[in-house]
């Protein structure tokens, strides 16, 4: 598993972030720590990108547009 900084600009902010990329034989899967809550970044079936944000967590919720923000930085790699 490689780890890697993610620099992300969000409402003029930069933000980094710490990702974990995780390879498969059928694709990859990114996990990001978002203050705490890990977001997993992965291609569906039509080949776009989603986040799956778990639903029990004590962090408070990551914002939607934060996610894309995120997706879009991958989607730009």
């Amino acid at each position: 598993m490689e780890e890697f900084e993610l620099p992300v600009t969000y409402k003029g902010k930069e933000l980094t972030f710490n990702v974990r990329l995780a390879t498969f034989s059928h694709g990859y899967k990114f996990y990001v720590d978002v203050d705490g809550c890990e977001v997993v970044f992965e291609r569906d079936d039509e080949g776009n990108l989603r986040a799956i944000v778990p639903e029990t967590s004590s962090n408070p919720t990551v914002e939607k547009d934060l996610i894309t923000a995120i997706a879009e930085v991958f989607s730009a790699l």
